[in-house]
């Protein structure tokens, strides 16, 4: 099932709880913060759901149409095809969407791809495969975060504007690199 832009906009307001800060975000899809991104990621899937872009961006694998970057490549052909949909999220994006919607997915695709690498007791490539395909069956965008960060055993109090300043001063204050001087 490919989503439209609509469709993933309106499934970001699921009640989730998101905070900017200590500001809770009553709706991620209009607010400032977010707008631009959630707007970016609507026309990444419209794009998808057009009919004029069906080749490019999409392929047809058990009984499904399935977003460009699920395809696991058996074939040269196979290899151009998922650049192409690549590239035109990246033309679309200028380059600049750091996290899209095919960033996760190409690898949890990679790793679809080489199950007979996860092998037990630690791997499970069963619930790879199966994630593989809900993520690919319900064109789910797939990302990760990165969490605020501790220094020095304590957690993270500032902004990290703040925080990252305050590291780099200490730093430069007690740093000193063979053949240079402070000034």
């Amino acid at each position: 099932m490919l989503k439209t832009g609509k469709e993933h906009v309106e499934s970001l307001r699921d009640g989730r709880v998101v905070y900017l800060g200590s500001e809770r975000i009553e709706d991620i899809t209009t607010h400032p913060a977010f707008r631009n991104a959630v707007r970016t990621v609507a026309a990444l899937y419209d794009m998808k759901a057009d009919p004029a872009q069906r080749e490019t961006m999409t392929y047809e694998e058990d009984g499904g149409r399935h977003s460009i970057y699920y395809l696991r490549p058996q074939t040269r052909d196979d290899l151009q095809r998922r650049m192409l949909g690549h590239r035109k999220i990246a033309d679309l994006t200028y380059g600049l969407f750091g996290r899209s919607p095919d960033h996760v997915a190409s690898f949890v695709t990679g790793m679809a791809m080489k199950v007979d690498e996860l092998t037990p007791p630690h791997g499970h490539p069963d619930h790879l495969l199966a994630y593989y395909r809900h993520i690919r069956d319900h064109d789910i965008y797939t990302v990760y975060a990165v969490l605020p960060f501790i220094v020095r055993g304590h957690a993270y109090r500032e902004t990290p504007w703040e925080e990252c300043h305050r590291i780099v001063d200490d730093f430069m204050a007690n740093y000193s690199a063979p053949g240079t001087t402070s000034t």
